[in-house]
């Protein structure tokens, strides 16, 4: 139990009456005794029109921004979306604090980025957290949060388990979304990433100024003490213009303090000399594709401005794990299979161009797009299929709540445009064993779109499905049941 006053510390400023609070609520629908409901609004509804429903299942008092229909003590304020994060770091006695804070913001790249920064942290013996597209990693323990920026009360949450469990570096990844939402409001990284900006999320946006603006205003001393950004993207070099606060620069074709240079390519991975911050040296890293230099200079030039040496970071690239979901390669009939979490026209066309740096033959791509989400990107990634693959099988993708040829038809014009020889399979396992099969000697089959993700998302329900364990199953017995 917290009391009310110390939920509102910071958050009002006026008399708060002494009452006990048991939880935080935000739906009406699952409010209990005791509960502090917390009036948010957003998309299709309004949570100040479902207060005194509140009251009735028992809410102690509310959060609002506007007097509501209710007897309980009402918390005005200007900006319930602000009060909400303030008041869970609240609740949960503001783990970050006690932490330090890595944020990683940018349309692509920021899992890998993050993944490769923890990789070489816990080389340098920190105790790391980290938060994003593929879940909640603590140093014993994973939990899937089915978002890449959890709410609030979710984030704090995991937040001061981490605490517990003696973390003292978290890294995590913060959406467009999640910073539109405030959802991580009150939590000052010490050092935030930007990776790039590129086309997604337009349904929500609107547009690729709104959407880039958002990112860049993560860059603000309100939010960030320390910024690591990519000069080599123009929203960055915005970024590094604006800076009222410390920023350091990474890149390869732009001025920077951390750049790459003899850029190599090959079976192993990739081959570059780093210079950091005038460190420098040689790395081979098993990771591929030219986006990944910049995934590890951003994550080498944090982990330099945490004090990790450069021959700590040296040998931490070298022994790197693969990501989940990222690129990761099987072998089959003397032929690649590469599954990877591309889902953006700029994400796809890095992978094949990554994948054609180490392909003797052609290349079989197969790929999808999610369905209630951003429609102009499908006709983009298209394209991107038909001019960088040999094949394209065009197939399906968390349709959702759409049906899965309806977003086919949209990818089609783009395949079509390039003159690309491709095949509708609308069912994924079937996609894959078919563009498997085709595959000899020498060629590459790319499966885009999911990664690690091990389920398929139909009219609102989870059912589990991996290309991993697809592709594991066809290698093991030649086909996919």
């Amino acid at each position: 139990m917290k009391t009310l006053k110390s939920l509102l510390s910071g958050v009002y400023e006026g008399e708060v009456p002494d009452i006990e609070i048991a939880d935080i609520c935000t739906d009406s629908r699952q409010v209990k005794n005791g509960d502090l409901f917390i009036c948010l609004s957003g998309g299709n509804f309004d949570g100040h029109d479902y207060s005194l429903e509140a009251e009735m299942l028992g809410a102690a008092a509310i959060v609002c921004e506007h007097a509501v229909e209710s007897g309980l003590f009402q918390a005005i304020v200007s900006d319930t979306r602000k009060a909400y994060s303030l008041i869970c770091g609240n609740f949960f006695d503001n783990p970050a604090r006690d932490m330090k804070f890595a944020a990683v913001v940018g349309t692509n790249g920021k899992t890998s980025t993050a993944s490769v920064l923890r990789c070489i942290l816990e080389r340098a013996g920190h105790v790391t957290g980290q938060i994003g597209t593929t879940g909640v990693k603590m140093p014993d323990k994973v939990y899937d949060t089915g978002m890449t920026t959890p709410d609030p009360y979710e984030l704090n949450r995991y937040l001061k388990k981490m605490r517990k469990a003696g973390v003292d570096t978290v890294i995590c990844e913060v959406t467009a979304h999640a910073i539109f939402w405030k959802k991580t409001y009150g939590i000052k990284a010490d050092y935030a990433i930007f990776t790039n900006v590129s086309k997604d999320h337009l349904d929500f946006f609107g547009d690729m100024e709104t959407y880039a603006g958002v990112k860049r205003g993560y860059f603000s001393p309100d939010n960030v003490k320390v910024a690591v950004v990519n000069s080599d993207d123009e929203n960055g070099r915005a970024i590094i213009s604006a800076a009222r606060t410390a920023v350091f620069s990474y890149g390869i074709n732009q001025p920077a303090d951390v750049f790459a240079i003899d850029i190599r390519h090959s079976d192993r991975g990739l081959e570059f000399v780093i210079n950091l911050f005038d460190d420098v040296f040689g790395i081979a890293v098993p990771l591929y594709g030219r986006h990944n230099v910049y995934n590890v200079l951003a994550a080498a030039t944090l982990a330099k401005l945490m004090g990790v040496d450069g021959a700590v970071i040296k040998e931490a690239l070298e022994n790197a794990d693969e990501i989940e979901g990222r690129f990761n390669i099987f072998y089959y009939n003397g032929a690649k299979i590469i599954v990877d979490f591309a889902h953006t026209p700029d994400g796809l066309d890095n992978l094949l161009q990554a994948a054609a740096e180490i392909t003797d033959g052609k290349i079989v791509t197969v790929f999808g797009c999610g369905g209630n989400r951003d429609r102009t990107k499908r006709a983009e990634m298209g394209t991107v299929a038909g001019m960088r693959s040999d094949e394209v099988v065009i197939t399906s993708d968390n349709p959702r709540y759409e049906q899965p040829m309806d977003i086919i038809s949209d990818i089609l014009p783009g395949v079509k445009r390039c003159g690309a020889e491709y095949i509708i399979i609308q069912n994924r396992k079937e996609a894959i064993a078919y563009a498997i099969s085709r595959a000899g000697r020498g060629d590459t089959v790319v499966i885009a779109g999911k990664g690690g993700e091990k389920y398929t998302e139909v009219k609102g329900k989870k059912i589990a499905y991996s290309d991993e364990n697809s592709v594991k199953a066809f290698i093991e017995g030649g086909r996919i049941d």
